[in-house]
């Protein structure tokens, strides 16, 4: 059974009963001014057109919104066939199928209904904005925060976060308001990379999504800072000094590695400067510690630490911290020290004063050879029996040749003079150090000695 509305009966097409068949007019035409999809806000006409009858007004009406109504719109002029109705500002209630009819003023008589027009209410979303609270780096384990913004009226709508890398969201947010705020907690590096986010509306069963925004990327990074590098002695005998520590000989101490650091586990690794070899050792409490159980001069040098951290396979290391180790001998090996090397030097010098004494006298006799020189001395002695005889003297001309006056540089001695009875044979005398004073004595004990040259 058709159900009729002030004349009108939705479904069929009734004709009143005031019309002869001879009146049957022809159906109206509605039409949508803009045509196509309308934007959600604009504002639209509806146009409803016929032949040329006796009608004063028309009918608007939709059947497909969630609630009908309907809307009489008067003829622009009397005797038009044309009616029009405007919507301004559309929303999605004004979505669906319109139709119109004529009718005349009494209400009975009117016209067809015409054929459907459709109103489609769209959105058409802005680009949402990205921002973050960290620049292009993160340290890893830290938080970020990413806000999705957007301009718009439809506010009842839903952000999604998706990384650039991956096809599936990485967070979505319904929101009420026109930002949503997202949490990465403890990033690490997986987190790492280009984050973009898009803003959903839904309205008549329809889904409405925004343009993608704008990339923000971000990278994780592991800051680690310089160690720092202590020295110890459990006996307490250490000597600070500028850029060094003095540790005593023989005694022991100890080097601790710590630095500041949240991230898990770690490395120390002591280098020193007089081998090639490390000690490692594992971070406790972000420390660890190195003992020298007794020192010598071998631990003297530069030690270095150096701090490491693995992360998601990947490896840092933190700049090396340097101090310098100076081993001092205690005093009574300082006082040995000395004395050993005074025995020492005087073992070396005794050997080298006897060699040069030894080497002057040899020097002495190579430049006092003996030479012979005859020599005739005349004996007046009254009780001698023996014939005169040459007696002969060796003397060194060398050492005689500044003597100016008659002195004899080298004369007999005056027992070798008269205890020799043998008449054949030459007398000689070595004469080695020829003093002027001793041959002035010889010469004035001798008077009667002459020397021939």
């Amino acid at each position: 059974m058709c159900r009729l509305v002030l004349g009108l009966c939705f479904g069929s097409l009734l004709l009143m009963s005031s019309f002869s068949a001879a009146e049957i007019v022809r159906r109206p035409i509605i039409s949508l001014t803009p045509a196509g999809e309308i934007t959600w806000g604009q504002n639209v006409r509806f146009t409803c057109s016929t032949s040329p009858e006796k009608y004063v007004s028309a009918v608007f009406m939709t059947t497909s919104s969630s609630t009908a109504w309907k809307r009489v719109a008067k003829l622009s002029s009397r005797g038009s066939v044309v009616a029009s109705l405007t919507f301004s500002q559309v929303t999605f209630d004004d979505d669906g199928l319109y139709q119109c009819r004529f009718r005349d003023s009494s209400g009975y008589s009117q016209s067809p209904l015409s054929g459907f027009v459709k109103l489609s209410v769209k959105v058409n979303l802005p680009k949402p904005s990205i921002s973050a609270d960290v620049h292009s780096e993160v340290v890893w384990g830290n938080d970020v925060v990413i806000t999705c913004s957007i301009s718009t009226r439809h506010v009842d709508g839903t952000f999604t976060l998706m990384k650039t890398s991956d096809s599936s969201p990485t967070q979505s947010q319904e929101t009420s308001s026109s930002s949503a705020t997202f949490n990465i907690r403890q990033v690490n590096f997986d987190d790492e990379g280009s984050y973009r986010c898009q803003y959903q509306t839904s309205s008549s069963s329809q889904d409405f999504y925004s343009p993608k925004s704008d990339p923000i990327t971000f990278s994780v990074i592991v800051p680690l800072q310089q160690p720092e590098i202590t020295l110890s002695s459990p006996d307490g005998t250490l000597q600070w000094s500028p850029g060094a520590v003095e540790v005593t000989w023989g005694h022991s101490f100890v080097i601790t590695c710590s630095v500041p650091s949240h991230y898990p586990g770690g490395l120390f690794t002591l280098s020193f400067s007089g081998s090639t070899a490390n000690d490692t050792k594992p971070a406790v409490n972000q420390s660890a510690s190195f003992e020298f159980p007794t020192t010598n001069y071998d631990h003297h040098g530069n030690y270095s630490c150096v701090y490491e951290v693995t992360l998601s396979s990947r490896k840092f290391t933190s700049a090396e911290t340097w101090i310098s180790v100076v081993i001092e001998l205690p005093l009574w090996m300082l006082v040995s020290s000395v004395s050993a090397g005074i025995v020492l030097l005087l073992l070396l010098l005794v050997p080298l004063v006897i060699f040069l004494v030894r080497k002057r006298r040899q020097v002495v006799t190579q430049h006092g050879v003996p030479s012979l020189t005859p020599m005739s001395v005349g004996n007046h002695y009254e009780d001698s029996d023996s014939d005169e005889e040459a007696n002969y003297i060796n003397f060194d001309p060398a050492q005689c040749k500044n003597m100016h006056k008659a002195q004899t540089c080298g004369m007999l001695d005056e027992e070798n003079e008269f205890s020799d009875d043998d008449d054949d044979d030459d007398d000689y005398v070595n004469v080695n150090q020829p003093f002027a004073e001793d041959a002035t004595d010889i010469y004035e004990d001798q008077m009667d000695i002459y020397e021939n040259v």
